[in-house]
């Protein structure tokens, strides 16, 4: 019972790494929790990051994300620094890089979205393929593009971007003749 181990946990440096992990992960079960109301699940996210569970950070974003945007995204990049394995807060910081123009950040995170989900995702290409050929790194940008067109995705992004005018110049490009 969560409630049980939570009511019984002292400060966390008391603990084995194994009874920290335990703990932590009793918090983030109880801060997951539907009735739980947003300070209530805030300040259980924040006791799990006590006991050293990272994946806290996403609850943190979740809680903050409409409220408070940046400090929403500034859990995401805590989060990050932690080398996390889900592909997430990459994505989500990616996006937002990508949304601000910051083309060298989000090919950073998007990158590592990819790396870390070792699968395919046409919306992470997508994005990749955006931020590189803004960057012109035109061969990456077409790899990318290719990727995020099999199976029909994104052809109608396509041809909307295509009316942009940082992406005028494309149908020009050698690399992007076959799409």
């Amino acid at each position: 019972n969560f409630e049980a181990i939570v009511a019984k946990a002292g400060p966390a440096g008391q603990y084995s790494e194994q009874a920290r992990y335990y703990i932590g992960q009793a918090y983030l079960q109880l801060a997951g929790r539907e009735e739980n109301s947003p300070e209530q699940e805030e300040l259980l996210c924040r006791k799990a990051l006590e006991y050293g569970q990272q994946q806290a950070y996403m609850g943190l974003y979740f809680i903050n994300a409409q409220k408070t945007p940046e400090a929403a995204l500034e859990y995401l990049r805590l989060y990050t620094l932690s080398s996390p394995s889900d592909s997430v807060p990459y994505v989500i910081l990616g996006e937002n890089e990508l949304d601000k123009g910051n083309y060298g950040a989000a090919d950073i995170f998007l990158r590592e979205a990819k790396r870390v989900a070792r699968a395919q995702s046409p919306r992470v290409d997508w994005m990749l393929f955006q931020a590189n050929y803004l960057m012109k790194n035109y061969d990456f940008a077409g790899e990318m593009l290719g990727r995020a067109l099999e199976n029909g995705k994104f052809e109608k992004e396509l041809k909307t971007l295509l009316a942009e005018k940082e992406f005028r110049g494309i149908v020009k490009r050698p690399e992007f003749k076959k799409y």
